[in-house]
């Protein structure tokens, strides 16, 4: 949990020993970030419900078991969700390979709506959706898990399935694609400022 230092931790110390409230607490945390990262994943939205439900029923359940430092849950919470989809989707036929998974992610990015708010409305969103429509999933799913859900390069290594070095690139290639359409002035800028390494 990155929010709120110490009171964290002691919410934490409380949801392992069995504090239903501590637990909701946790939930309300994370619960949306989860859905909106999920929903990228995959367009059935009971499915990333269920899938969510199940992390979290399954969290309390081993709660005693549970190894997770409070300030890696939402790494661990997000990597348990895609590993949830991915193998309900292998279930459900609806995918073959976890390679063709990664082909639906479609994020929609916040920081679209932060540089629209400097320039001309519309242009500028067309302009950025094309751009991000024509990178590969894996830059578009790194950069959304880099800038908008704030996760290290090594934790979204491990959710992608690459060392950290290729998290690096893709992270690198994306914003140098963005920076060849917008130049100087444009998102790469904000990208920078926005979280800095």
């Amino acid at each position: 949990m990155r929010e709120g230092g110490k009171s964290n931790a002691i919410i934490w110390e409380s949801f392992l020993a069995g504090d239903k409230e501590a637990f909701a607490h946790i939930y309300n945390l994370y619960v949306e970030s989860m859905y909106r990262y999920g929903t990228k994943l995959c367009s059935d939205e009971n499915l990333v419900k269920d899938a969510i439900q199940e992390i979290f029923l399954d969290l309390f359940l081993k709660r005693h078991k549970n190894k997770t430092n409070p300030e890696n849950l939402h790494y661990y919470l997000i990597l348990a969700l895609k590993r949830n989809l991915i193998k309900k989707l292998k279930r459900n036929r609806k995918l073959v390979e976890e390679e063709d998974f990664e082909t639906e992610f479609e994020p929609e990015y916040s920081i679209e709506k932060i540089i629209i708010e400097d320039e001309e409305e519309t242009e500028l969103n067309r302009r950025v959706k094309k751009v991000l429509s024509t990178l590969p999933a894996k830059q578009k799913e790194a950069i959304y898990l880099r800038f908008n859900e704030s996760m290290e390069y090594q934790e979204i290594a491990q959710v992608l399935n690459i060392s950290v070095e290729s998290v690096r690139k893709q992270v690198y290639r994306a914003l140098s694609s963005i920076r060849k359409q917008f130049g100087k002035q444009g998102p790469v800028l904000f990208l920078f400022n926005l979280k800095k390494s």
